[in-house]
């Protein structure tokens, strides 16, 4: 793109956010707490009823902003609830009586989306914008005409997986629609940046944000709504997702850190598990071993085993696809039970390669009826294209495409296949009932996002000198998976590998329904340093979006580590070191000004071997004394008070104790946390390291 056009495209959404912040608020007399008890049900009382009554008022204040408000952000991790109020916004009668438009980057949030709030009709935003003239179906470029020519049959639009918009993306939506009065954008910014110019779902956010926002609860302003608690798992801690958050770029509780102690103990709740490899040749033969054992295989050579994993159906001990019908599940839905991810296409541990792998290991029953001895026995296609794409294949479509060919017919929107869809080849196969003539000649996809109809790929489509349409999708790059969740992933992290970010590991830690494998070369302590800002792939890009609204919007770049980062995404302490909040950025200036050496994060070891990383650690060789600092953050939150009472215990068994206590043998434990304005006294924990270190 040129800089005039970003210029057309930046103005296009910052004026737009602009006028409707200024714009005429929408009024409802509704009970918006009894709508959100109505959907969920009584409050159990227990441990958890605590949780669960937060859980409720952020929901209940966030919807009514999302109802009342001309733009908004539906912002949090998957498990907060952000699928369920567009529900039940767009289930109000005062919502739904006036239209509402449902767009998603990729098919299969489009998917989700319709699921979610079971509406139909909802279509990727390049199928949206083709029908207005601001798509280039031949290029993929996305176009701001300021034509007339624009979509008035909607007051409601509901944009999902927000954080992979580009700005010309979200321009062009916003240039094609007329008379909306409510457009609210759904994701987490805390995942990968688009693939593409800007940011803006997260400047966005940024912009509509409260300037306290740590320090407020619920995380609600005007146009901005942030839901923060987990309530999926009803209150139990999974190990994966707090696993996850170490990449989140958010404060984090000072008891997380046990979860890769637990990690290296084997002692997590089911939810993830570790495998280390060294070559890549050990890895395929790890990832295979693994394969068999949560596929619950046979053994290597279960072909139909295998199968069966994506959906086909075993006969007479061989393993068919077929597409569904209004009777029964077609292969289409078993694409996605689980998934292999890898940050890369190439090199031995890539996409391309383990992709072959598992295609030589588990796909010789297909390559023998389509490449038989005696050519007339051959039972389907020929194979397909550069990776030889066979019959029962699990597949990605590369193109966002309007396609004629498909069985059975369907209207214009259901032939229209997006750029990501995931689904199985279920032909064509010559059995009994075949009538042509001829042999088999094309491919044909049930896809996950539309079942029970299938998709005709000629061969003309495929070769060294087109695109192909067609790619093989046991294994996907993490950046093709955004957007999508999977019942099981394996997930490949190379090291070092240059396209490794912290957004990048939460992304890829998150697609998961029940449990995520993590593949990772060389120690798994090692991934810890991507959490940090240095490693922010969102603080790499300097945007401007809205910096003649507020300076804190202006570019800023600031040097960490030989590393030009955004100064408003990151925490840098005055001694030039990254820290993950505010208030530890406060408490690290603080000793820095009173000329306390510390560590940021360092390993402390227990006699039983465990591990843990105190926020900050002084070490007085004078006097052989040991501080640990841990900032408390987040202590209002039941299930972190849970964690962070496990670890204070942990401290107590190593005789190491609070500063009102006198401390302990083996160390001086302080802790500290937020007021209710968001900031600490400074001046109270001079006092008491004063006191401690005399």
């Amino acid at each position: 793109m040129t800089p005039e056009v970003f210029v057309v495209t930046g103005e296009r959404i910052s004026s737009s956010v602009e006028k409707r912040l200024r714009g005429k608020r929408h009024k409802a007399k509704c009970d918006w707490r009894g709508l959100i008890d109505d959907h969920f049900g009584e409050i159990v009382e227990g441990e958890d009823a605590a949780q669960e009554e937060r859980a409720r008022q952020e929901k209940a204040v966030a919807l009514q902003e999302l109802f009342e408000s001309r733009i908004s952000v539906l912002v949090g991790p998957a498990g907060t609830g952000k699928t369920t109020l567009p529900k039940m916004l767009c289930a109000l009668s005062e919502v739904s009586n006036e239209g509402i438009l449902l767009l998603a980057p990729t098919g299969k949030a489009r998917v989700r989306l319709e699921q979610q709030t079971r509406l139909s009709g909802g279509k990727t935003i390049a199928q949206f914008l083709c029908g207005f003239e601001r798509y280039n179906t031949k290029t993929g470029e996305y176009l701001v005409t300021g034509s007339t020519f624009r979509c008035n049959g909607y007051k409601t639009v509901v944009i999902d997986e927000s954080s992979m918009l580009t700005e010309e993306m979200l321009a062009s939506v916003l240039d094609a629609l007329k008379g909306v009065v409510r457009l609210i954008l759904v994701g987490d910014t805390r995942q990968l940046p688009p693939i593409g110019s800007g940011r803006p779902f997260l400047d966005i956010a940024r912009r509509l944000a409260p300037k306290n926002l740590s320090a407020i609860f619920p995380k609600v302003a005007h146009g901005y709504t942030e839901l923060t608690i987990r309530r999926r798992q009803a209150g139990k801690e999974r190990d994966d997702l707090v696993l996850a958050d170490w990449f989140s770029g958010e404060m984090r509780d000072p008891a997380a850190d046990e979860i890769w102690d637990r990690l290296e103990r084997r002692e997590t709740t089911g939810h993830v598990d570790t495998v280390m490899w060294e070559t890549p040749e050990e890895l395929d033969k790890k990832l295979l071993d693994r394969l068999v054992e949560e596929l619950e295989l046979e053994g290597l050579d279960d072909e139909a085993g295998f199968g069966q994993s994506l959906g086909g159906e075993v006969y007479r001990e061989v393993v068919y696809f077929h597409c569904g019908t209004r009777k029964r599940k077609g292969a289409g839905s078993g694409a996605e039970n689980w998934q292999i991810l890898s940050p890369v296409r190439a090199h031995l541990y890539g996409v391309d390669s383990i992709n072959r792998t598992l295609q030589k290991q588990f796909k010789q029953q297909s390559l023998a009826w389509a490449t038989p001895e005696k050519s007339y026995l051959r039972k389907t296609p020929k194979p397909f294209g550069i990776q030889s794409i066979l019959y029962g294949e699990k597949v990605i479509n590369t193109r966002n495409k309007q396609r004629t060919d498909v069985f059975p017919d369907a209207d214009y929107c259901e032939r229209y296949v997006a750029n990501g869809e995931v689904g199985i080849v279920v032909g064509q196969y010559k059995g009994q009932n075949w009538k042509p003539k001829s042999y088999p000649w094309k491919l044909e996809v049930e896809f996950s996002t539309q079942p029970n109809f299938k998709y005709g790929y000629n061969k003309w489509e495929f070769g060294e000198e087109v695109e192909e349409p067609l790619e093989l999708a046991y294994a996907l790059t993490v950046h093709k998976t955004q957007g999508s969740e999977f019942r099981i992933t394996f997930v490949v992290f190379p090291n070092p590998c240059w396209l490794l970010s912290r957004e990048l590991l939460y992304t890829a830690i998150t697609r998961q329904q029940d449990k995520v494998i993590i593949f990772h070369q060389g120690k798994l302590r090692e991934l810890r340093s991507y959490s940090s800002d240095y490693h922010s792939e969102m603080a790499k890009r300097l945007t401007n979006l809205f910096d003649q609204v507020d300076a804190r919007f202006s570019p800023s770049p600031v040097d960490l580590n030989g590393r030009l980062l955004e100064e408003g995404l990151i925490h840098k302490t005055r001694r030039g070191e990254s820290v993950r909040s505010k208030s530890e950025v406060i408490i690290a200036n603080l000793l820095h000004d009173m000329k306390i050496d510390y560590a940021y994060e360092k390993e402390l070891r227990a006699p039983d071997g465990s591990k843990r990383y105190p926020d900050f650690t002084i070490e007085d060789e004078e006097t052989g004394l040991n501080v640990y600092i841990e900032h408390l953050g987040l202590f209002h939150d039941p299930v972190y008070r849970r964690r962070w009472k496990r670890k204070e215990q942990w401290y107590k068994d190593m005789d190491v104790l609070p500063d009102d206590e006198g401390g302990g043998e083996n160390g001086v434990l302080i802790t500290t946390r937020d007021d209710d304005a968001g900031g600490i006294d400074c001046v109270e924990i001079e006092k008491r390291l004063k006191a401690v270190l005399g």
